[in-house]
């Protein structure tokens, strides 16, 4: 494997990807990453039909983080935890412009730990009797947001949630610094979060 900038790293990414993003607020978010995939959609048009998995807030309130993602073809669909600083996103979602869906920010960093074991889900009572329920909304935030990625399962005389795993192909992932064989170290940001399942989730699906 040969260090790339930014550029090179994103233009590797094929449409109807899925990508999970690290990060808290402006925390262990990789900048360059989101503002390099902004670019390359505003001088290319493409990729297209992402899917963005986020645990948690990702952005600034305005214009950093996920919200350089915010453009109609480029997302597909976002599953978050959080939207209160993805206000672009946000919009493109009250605008039923993309598929959205609000899960609780500890089953995704649960349910990446699950995909990346092969696992065909995330089995938890967390959210049962809520809007995320299918019995209710099942998270959906919108119109055309359809799909069901979350159905109640009976297991020994119990019901509980099951959120649906989905392969992850791209992980956007912040580090303080990488060498040539794919190492990295975080030793110098702020949290360190969901990126250990990140990394094995996409390298399990054959990922980058």
């Amino acid at each position: 494997m040969n260090l790339c900038s930014a550029d090179e790293a994103i233009r590797q990414i094929p449409d109807g990807a899925t990508i999970a993003s690290s990060g808290m607020l402006g925390a262990q978010h990789p900048e360059a990453l989101s503002a390099a995939l902004e670019r390359r959609f505003i001088e290319t048009g493409g990729p297209t039909g992402l899917t963005l998995l986020s645990c948690a807030a990702q952005g600034d309130g305005g214009s950093r983080g996920l919200n350089h993602l915010a453009h109609v073809g480029l997302v597909k669909r976002v599953i978050s935890g959080h939207w209160g600083l993805v206000p672009k996103l946000g919009k493109l979602a009250l605008e039923n412009r993309i598929e959205a869906y609000n899960f609780p920010q500890g089953v995704l960093c649960q349910l990446i730990r699950d995909i990346a074991a092969g696992r065909p889900g995330c089995i938890t009572h967390v959210g049962l009797g809520t809007f995320i329920d299918p019995a209710n909304q099942g998270g959906k935030l919108n119109a055309c947001t359809t799909q069901e990625l979350v159905e109640r399962v009976d297991v020994r005389g119990r019901t509980w949630l099951c959120y649906h795993a989905l392969p992850i192909q791209v992980g956007l992932i912040r580090a303080t610094e990488a060498d040539a064989r794919s190492n990295l170290s975080v030793s110098e940001e702020a949290v360190i979060g969901e990126i250990l399942p990140i990394a094995q989730a996409a390298n399990n699906h054959a990922g980058i």
